[in-house]
């Protein structure tokens, strides 16, 4: 079968989809239970077998995986003796979604869509050229990241930071961590060098995105695309995604859980990993699997990831034609250190086999230095796997 017809089929659908404007679609005789959050999320426990993915036409008659075939990279106990702290998501003081449904928070009323439909072609995490971060009236994306490209791997593992900082109207600031593989299939895999593109992506990390998320938290996010961030642009549940587990809500906040410079640091560790057999992609959050992406997300094969990459990035809109105010990271540029920049720590590739990879992100791309930057510390001496500081607080001056 040609995957044309395939990639034509995803995208009428994922133009079906895009008319929710960053929402997802819940037949109310779907939710089992609503719980309303504390800090005002609104959380509706959904049929698993009526998530919205599920609802796709490609999908039909697709036999869902409650569980992976391969348990997810363990990396909790590796941390043992560090003063980091791993917190649950708030929603869950309020209580809990039974078994056989999964949680989906419904779309904040506070969410711009306007300005989330500008800013989302930002999401993706295509290396920009000249020509696609100049100033045109939309934006720039500014970068300051990692990567490895010493693959193929199976995914990566990482323990994200979660710090809270204002952002400027419209604009978003995230960390993330990257898995990534090229259209292009027909080309050698020299260790080192990157592939000759990077469009089949998947990501997860923390993001401060009011248009989308609905206010000036860091939440839980996923992300995918199967060009690139061309036309397709799926964050969360809104097409692809496959989720199992109901401890877990995309587009949450997690308690108590504000990082200080010098101070106490919260993290939330994420995996992207491959699991035995086809190539279905899992996420798991502190070490529980929560849901995979079916391979025909990916019209053209994802079966290896030869990118990974971590770190940080801005929307910045030019208010008053002027570089933007809003951080990345801590605000603090990479070189403050561990304990004072945004870290993601105890990156560890997967290999073939779902064990530890020991790898080193010595590629970077920083689009303004002036304003953020980037600095793989290297591996961490007291526990596996290699840090990576990112950030810097933006400003005016950028532009001088």
């Amino acid at each position: 079968m040609s995957f044309f017809p395939l990639f034509s089929a995803w995208f009428a659908v994922d133009i079906l989809l895009a008319t929710y404007a960053h929402g997802v679609h819940v037949d109310p005789n779907d939710i089992m239970k609503t719980i309303e959050s504390e800090c005002g999320d609104i959380i509706d426990c959904v049929d698993i077998y009526k998530q919205p993915s599920l609802q796709n036409a490609l999908l039909r008659d697709h036999k869902t995986q409650l569980k992976p075939t391969k348990e997810p990279p363990k990396i909790l106990h590796k941390l043992k003796g560090r003063n980091y702290s791993f917190p649950e998501q708030t929603w869950r003081r309020s209580g809990s979604c039974p078994e056989g449904t999964i949680p989906i928070r419904r779309k904040p009323t506070s969410a711009d869509d306007e300005a989330a439909k500008r800013s989302l072609p930002f999401f993706s995490y295509a290396h920009p050229t000249d020509a696609a971060i100049k100033d045109e009236g939309k934006g720039k994306l500014e970068i300051a990241a990692a990567y490895g490209v010493y693959g193929p791997y199976h995914g990566a593992s990482a323990a994200l930071p979660i710090w809270k900082v204002q952002v400027e109207p419209n604009e978003f600031s995230k960390n993330y961590l990257l898995i990534a593989s090229p259209h292009n299939r027909i080309f050698p895999p020299i260790i080192g060098l990157d592939p000759p593109d990077i469009k089949n992506q998947i990501a997860v990390g923390m993001a401060v995105y009011p248009s989308v998320l609905g206010d000036d938290n860091p939440r839980l996010y996923i992300y995918a695309t199967n060009d690139g961030g061309e036309k397709s642009h799926c964050i969360n549940h809104e097409c692809g995604f496959i989720q199992t587990n109901n401890q877990f809500a995309l587009g949450t906040m997690f308690r108590d859980s504000d990082s200080r410079v010098g101070g106490d640091l919260y993290f939330v560790t994420v995996a992207l990993y491959r699991a035995t057999g086809p190539a279905v992609w899992w996420l798991s959050i502190n070490e529980v699997p929560i849901g995979y992406f079916d391979p025909n997300m990916f019209p053209v094969p994802f079966i290896e990831s030869f990118h990974n990459e971590m770190g940080g990035r801005v929307l910045d809109t030019r208010p008053g034609g002027r570089h933007t105010l809003t951080p990345m990271g801590s605000g603090m540029y990479a070189s403050a250190g561990a304990n004072n920049a945004a870290t993601i720590a105890y990156y560890l590739a997967v290999n073939k086999n779902g064990g530890d990879q020991v790898d080193d992100p010595v590629n970077t791309i920083v689009t303004t230095a002036k304003c953020y930057d980037v600095k793989n510390l290297g591996p961490d001496r007291d526990h596996p796997g290699t840090d990576v500081a990112y950030g810097g607080p933006g400003g005016y001056y950028c532009d001088q």
